[in-house]
This record gives structure tokens, C-alpha cells and sequence, in this order.
């Protein structure tokens, strides 16, 4: 028999329980009266042993700068829900808005660069989506506001036209859906995902539409 690695615990004298009922005892090798108790069988106990030691022989103990390697927790569903609630409650950061005698109309966060309100009126302005809100109310006009400036966001458009009219066909000749537009631009959930916004340049509708420069991230 092999000798046993030194990291291998060693038997104490007497017979040892193990959990699966069998009673390993030693021997002192002679036969002897005090050899193996009685009822026990020294083959058996010296075979139990050296099929130990073979199955433990590939096993090498740890060294001291072994790391364990910990599992993260699992995530919690509850708290990854409870933290998006959180953030889509998060405040709204209002827009300053500034109107002009000549009917214009300008949105801006207090961070946003002047380069992007030169912008906004620039006739080389290039738009990568709009939204018509003809025939809309003014409900419908802001949840697809709404909708429209979230999903542009997400897709990577970052300047986009609003269409809202300029209220030809209203009773009292007025654009009613533009007022509530800024509102809902500058005050209400459509207002996080925008970095500014101006009445449009003529070439994309003049005081009928209104274009807007959305943020880079949330």
C-alpha cells in the first residue's frame, strides 16, 4: 500500500462510524487479540482504505494564494422592476422657453450648447423623422408626441420635425395643437428626451412645425 499523503486525514484509534453504516477499525497488523475488534474484518478495513487513497491520489490541496471564486447574487426581479419604476419617475428637467415677437418659439435645457440652437434654425437642417399631428386633439397630439420622441431616442434620430399646423381650419383661426406641443415638449414626460427645440426654418414649415434636437442618452 501507498503511502498516505500527508493531507489526508488520519483515523483515530478504535472503530470510526462513517455515514454509510460501515465501521472502519485499525489493526495492528499481528492478528492479535487487540487487532481488530470483534465482529470487524481487517481485509475489509484495509481495502476501504486503500480505495480511499486512491480516489483522493489526483487531489492536490489548495495553495495560500488560491482565490475562491465567488457567484454573484441572483438578481432580484422585484428590485430590477422597483428601479425601473424609480427611474421612469425620475423628475422631468423643464425646458426655458422664449418667444419671439415674430411668432417663434425656442425650448432649451440650461445645458444644452449653443451650437445646436444655431442649428435648429440652420436651412441646411437635415431631418431624420417627423410626426404629423394634423386632426390629432390636443390628448392625442402629446401621447404620440410622446411615443414618437421616445422611440426616435432609442433608435439613434436626434433631429426630428413636428408637425402640428398652423391652425387655418380652427374655429378661431389659431394653432391650438402648438401650444400644447411646447407644453408638453418643455414641461411634461415628452420633455426628457429633448435637448431643445425651436419653431421649424420655412424650408420644414415655419410657424406650422416645430423641430427639436433630442438627447444622446438618458
Amino acid at each position: 500500500m501507498s503511502q498516505m499523503p500527508h493531507w489526508l486525514r488520519k483515523l483515530p484509534d478504535g472503530p470510526v462510524p462513517v455515514h454509510d453504516g460501515w465501521t472502519v477499525a485499525r489493526s495492528d497488523g499481528k492478528g492479535g487479540k487487540g487487532g481488530r475488534p470483534k465482529g470487524s474484518s481487517a481485509g475489509a478495513s484495509r481495502s476501504d482504505r486503500e480505495a480511499l487513497e486512491r480516489a483522493f491520489a489526483d487531489v492536490k490541496p489548495l495553495g495560500e494564494n488560491t482565490r475562491k471564486r465567488v457567484m454573484p447574487p441572483a438578481e432580484n426581479p422585484r428590485a430590477s422592476a422597483r428601479g425601473a419604476r424609480t427611474a421612469s419617475s425620475r423628475p422631468v428637467e423643464s425646458l426655458r422657453v422664449e418667444r419671439e415677437g415674430s411668432g417663434i418659439v425656442l425650448g432649451r435645457r440650461r445645458s444644452t450648447h449653443s451650437s445646436i440652437l444655431d442649428a435648429l434654425e440652420d436651412p441646411r437642417l437635415e431631418i431624420e423623422a417627423e410626426c404629423d399631428l394634423h386632426g390629432r386633439t390636443a390628448r392625442e397630439a402629446e401621447r404620440e408626441v410622446q411615443r414618437f420622441v421616445r422611440d426616435c431616442q432609442r433608435n439613434g434620430n436626434r433631429w426630428v420635425l413636428i408637425i402640428v399646423g398652423k391652425g387655418l381650419h380652427s374655429p378661431d383661426g389659431k394653432g391650438t395643437l402648438q401650444a400644447s406641443i411646447v407644453e408638453a415638449l418643455s414641461k411634461r414626460a415628452p420633455a426628457r428626451f429633448v435637448l431643445a427645440f425651436r419653431t421649424a426654418p420655412r424650408h420644414l414649415g415655419g410657424t406650422g412645425a416645430l423641430v427639436a434636437r433630442l438627447a444622446d442618452r438618458l
